[in-house]
């Protein structure tokens, strides 16, 4: 692991630059030509340069640069970026040592490009415009263009939808230039629009307006002008294209008919792949703007032993061969209805820089789920309304709008419905509520003796799109109690009535014992008590017979019978006391308190009793006691972690540092553009490393964070980290940090650059100690991927190596030296062989190859390996060829002019017979100039 932690806490903040919407999109890039599109590629991947840094990656003169500049900067491709710099400055209207100008790509944003929706005008407008549609035509070939208005304003409205500026080459193969649409409020419609290129037209770009306007429904609202263009494609593919792979999608899917799939199911996909080069090839598919959890690609599985498969991440495929990938799309269930759009791209090992791109079109089915329940609140009446809860919760993944409707059941017009609201507008997986209030209305009706009257009702729920509902019933009814009657006794029994009353009189003035004083009511004057708001108690009560009580004594205990308020005591033997005249109020028969503090502040439950004690006098009187419900007071709340994760799932491995320039060796920063030092052409943030995002409820309660990493088999390979946040926010973290009612930080640098899998855990600390169980939350795997093998150099004799080499060697004579130096990335994790001999060698070296005095061939390949497996070589063929003895002397004589020539002629005759005539140490030509020798063939797959 490379990094040093958070660097002290010095968090790098990753930065987004480039314009969002404007510039070059994938189709763009695919329809330039090769030069172009290579040049284009490389500036994706800079930040700025200038016309020296591009003239000296290509290798061409500045004047040859300054036209494909010039092109692309006219196609809006390229934008020119002039920053003042130190060392100059303005005197006059001309610079002193003016700063170069600078040049970066622009990229037109993913959303942009295929879908985009355009506001009429700055500020609210009537008319909503969308546009879709494809960009690309060949010639003879047919593009439509989608125009989806919505009207907005208030009133219904006839829309205007045309063409204007259309090219003569264009106008003749368009559908229709002019649609009219007619949109009642909050209403859209789809106008369409097929443009039929002729076969015979000029490649190039082609530009129109599309016209918006109401002119009579909305004559304040300018009209609204859309500049489209659409480009031609040339009616012939380059010839490099040829051998370029390819890969379509089964079933096919577009625009106009997406695949169409439910919430919670899946749909098998294949992915034909067609490798037209020469060379075996690896290819991986990767799927753009789609939750990565929806997609599960299956490569074909491979066997290396009997009764053993493996799968492999990746589809290797032999030369002119076809292979088949299969994805898995599963949606889950909680998405929302719609059309989706995914970019499925597959990525060639061979060419790295080759983008091969096929839309995926979703339409998401819509899922009407509705849950409706009927609650009675008050149900038996005298006077009041009876009060009723409709409740509605959408289930599905579709926005839905319900109406109410309360019809009675018995007829007639005793009683009033209303609802409120009487329409729910009800997002996917939300719940809501409607309060029914049922008043009955005339009075004379009302029952005067017997059980009262049921007035029986039932409410209808509708839903004005035609949506099913579910089939529940709810009936309700209202009971009507009867008036009190009295019944006057008849006149013989008035005297029996004076006598009766004549005889209570007497008990009530003389006999009747005192009436005692009693609690009526004692309840919690809030109805939530919290301790973060240093909240106490306080009770409402009421005392009959105040006049009668001696003292009242409160007193607060717990749910276990501890006592954990109080005792309270309040003496009205003389009046009200003063603790209680600013809450009281006392009357001849009811003394009421609203609003009593207490001394219960701590959080828990409170049960609190309060007794009265009458004062002494005629009659056993008896303390009267009334016991509250249970009141809580809330403690502070605990923070909770609500999101913590990556930036993004998947992190590329750093590059190793640079190594010294040596003999035979080539500055590996030339060949790896992201192993540079920092410079112009090097981002303005370090693009290894993991960053980490999280959010955490309720910072103020928090006292530390700690984060450690872990890999997956729980080895500690980030040590713990603590961040004191007691003083606040420190100055670290506010870049990267926002601590209001929620504490969010994001692109936090941890540092970790070596590929790998990494699991990071975040614990919450709060103030009041360690929370048990812990605060906790970890991470899905991360991934760190190995960089791909790469060699850097491969030489012979200083040389740059060759297919094959034959050396003649003369008897008597030392074989010509042959020195093989070379050059690898060297990544952790990295094994380098050179083979057949030695074997495993360092990342950078030279060695000297001996040759063997007989003639023989052997093969010499550099071989590298990552920590992945994956693997990358380079070999040449070593041939030597030994001269016979007789064909290699001349003896001293008459005739040694005429042997020497004999020998010279026998040793042309063996290096012809062995490849290449003359030169020692050559490099014979392919038999075949249209193909590959043996020894550059690469291996194949069984």
């Amino acid at each position: 692991m490379t990094g040093s932690g958070f660097q002290g806490l010095g968090f790098e903040r990753e930065s987004a630059t480039g314009d969002d919407w404007g510039g070059l999109s994938m189709a763009d890039l695919l329809s330039l030509p090769l030069e172009q599109r290579q040049l284009m590629v490389w500036l994706v991947r800079q930040s700025t340069v200038t016309l020296a840094d591009v003239a000296q990656h290509l290798g061409v003169p500045d004047a040859e640069v300054q036209k494909q500049l010039t092109l692309l900067l006219a196609q809006g491709y390229v934008q020119a970026v002039s920053p003042p710099s130190e060392e100059s400055w303005q005197e006059g209207s001309a610079w002193v040592n003016p700063p170069p100008v600078q040049y970066r790509a622009r990229i037109l944003s993913r959303q942009r490009a295929n879908h985009v929706e355009v506001p009429s005008a700055p500020g609210p407008a009537p008319l909503a415009v969308m546009l879709s549609g494809a960009s690309l035509v060949a010639p003879g070939g047919t593009v439509t263009l989608s125009v989806t208005v919505t009207n907005k304003g208030d009133t219904s409205a006839v829309i205007d939808v045309f063409l204007e500026d259309l090219p003569d080459s264009l106008y003749a193969g368009v559908s229709s230039t002019q649609e009219r649409l007619a949109l009642g409020s909050d209403q859209s419609r789809e106008a369409i629009f097929t443009f039929l290129v002729p076969a015979t037209a000029m490649a190039g770009y082609y530009t129109y307006a599309l016209v918006v306007d109401a002119p009579q429904s909305y004559p304040s609202s300018p009209p609204q002008r859309f500049e489209q263009r659409l480009q031609v494609l040339p009616a012939a593919e380059d010839a490099d294209q040829t051998s370029d792979p390819t890969f379509f999608l089964l079933p096919p899917t577009r625009s106009a008919s997406p695949v169409s799939l439910s919430p919670g199911n899946t749909l098998e996909l294949q992915v034909l792949v067609h490798n037209r080069a020469q060379r075996v090839d690896r290819f991986r598919l990767h799927c753009l703007d789609l939750p990565s959890e929806w997609l599960t690609i299956t490569y074909p599985q491979g066997f290396q032993a009997v009764g053993l498969s493996l799968t492999d991440p990746h589809l290797d495929l032999n030369p002119n061969d076809q292979g088949t990938i299969l994805v898995l799309l599963t949606v889950p269930p909680n998405t929302l209805a719609g059309s989706y759009v995914g970019t499925l791209q597959l990525q060639s090992e061979n060419q790295p820089d080759l983008v091969l791109l096929e839309l995926l079109y979703l339409e998401v089915r819509p899922v009407y789920q509705m849950n409706l329940s009927f609650r009675t609140l008050v149900s038996q009446v005298q006077h009041q309304a009876g009060v009723y809860r409709v409740q509605a919760s959408n289930q599905g993944n579709t926005p839905r709008t319900l109406s109410f409707q309360a019809l009675p059941l018995d007829g007639g017009d005793l009683c009033t419905f209303t609802l409120d609201p009487p329409e729910l507008h009800l997002a996917p997986q939300q719940t809501q509520t409607a309060q029914l209030t049922v008043q009955p209305q005339t009075r004379r009706k009302r029952p005067w003796v017997g059980g009262g009257r049921v007035i029986n009702f039932a409410v209808e729920t509708q839903d004005p799109e035609g949506h099913p509902l579910p089939d529940i019933p709810m009936q309700g009814f209202l009971l009507w109690e009867s008036r009190p009657w009295w019944q006057v006794l008849p006149l013989v029994l008035l005297v029996i009535g004076s006598v009766v009353t004549g005889l209570w009189l007497l008990w009530w003035l003389l006999l009747r014992p005192p009436v005692p004083p009693q609690v009526v009511r004692l309840a919690p004057a809030d109805p939530q008590y919290s301790e973060v708001n240093d909240d106490a108690v306080r009770l409402d009560f009421q005392i009959s017979q105040p006049r009668r009580v001696q003292r009242l004594e409160l007193v607060g205990q717990s749910p276990e019978g501890a006592i954990t308020s109080g005792p309270l005591t309040y003496d009205l033997s003389q009046g009200l006391p003063p603790d209680l005249k600013p809450f009281c109020t006392l009357s001849r028969i009811l003394l009421t308190c609203r609003a009593v503090l207490t001394d219960a502040r701590q959080p828990g439950q409170y049960q609190f009793t309060l007794t009265a004690f009458p004062k002494p006098g005629r009659g056993r009187l008896v303390p009267h006691t009334l016991t509250s419900a249970l009141i809580t007071v809330d403690p502070f709340p605990t923070p909770e972690i609500l999101a913590f994760g990556p930036s993004q799932p998947v992190y590329p491995e750093a590059p190793p540092p640079p190594v010294a320039q040596g003999n035979g060796a080539s500055n590996p920063a030339s060949d790896n553009p992201e192993a540079s030092p920092a410079g112009a052409n090097t981002p303005a943030t370090d693009p290894y490393g993991i960053r980490l995002n999280w959010a955490i409820a309720h910072p103020q309660r928090i006292a530390a964070l700690e984060l450690v990493g872990r890999d997956p088999e729980g080895t500690i390979v980030f040590p713990a980290v603590q961040i004191d946040l007691r003083q606040g926010l420190p100055e670290a973290l506010q870049p990267f940090c926002k601590m209001e009612d929620l504490l969010v930080c994001e692109n936090l640098q941890t540092g970790v650059r070596q590929a790998g899998r990494y699991i990071f855990e975040l614990t919450v600390i709060p103030v009041d100690g360690p929370a048990d169980p812990p605060i906790t939350l970890a991470t899905a795997p991360i991934l760190i991927e190995a960089r791909p093998p790469q060699i850097l150099s491969f030489l012979v004799n200083g040389q740059p190596m060759q297919s094959k080499y034959t050396i003649t060697l003369a008897p008597g004579q030392p074989p010509p030296p042959l020195v093989v130096s070379w050059q690898v990335e060297a990544n952790p994790g990295t094994t380098v062989a050179l083979l057949p001999v030695p074997g495993n060698v360092a990342p950078q070296g030279s060695l000297p190859i001996p040759l063997s005095p007989e003639t023989s061939s052997t093969v010499i390949t550099l071989q590298v390996t990552n920590r992945d497996g994956q693997q990358v070589q380079r070999s040449f063929t070593l041939a030597t060829v030994a001269l016979p003895p007789t064909a290699a002397t001349s003896p001293n004589g008459a005739n040694g002019a005429g042997d020497g020539g004999g020998a010279a002629a026998a040793a042309a005759a063996a290096a012809a017979a062995a490849g290449e005539p003359g030169d020692p140490l050559v490099t014979p030509r392919p038999a075949n100039p249209n193909g590959l020798s043996p020894s550059e063939l690469p291996p194949q797959f069984e």
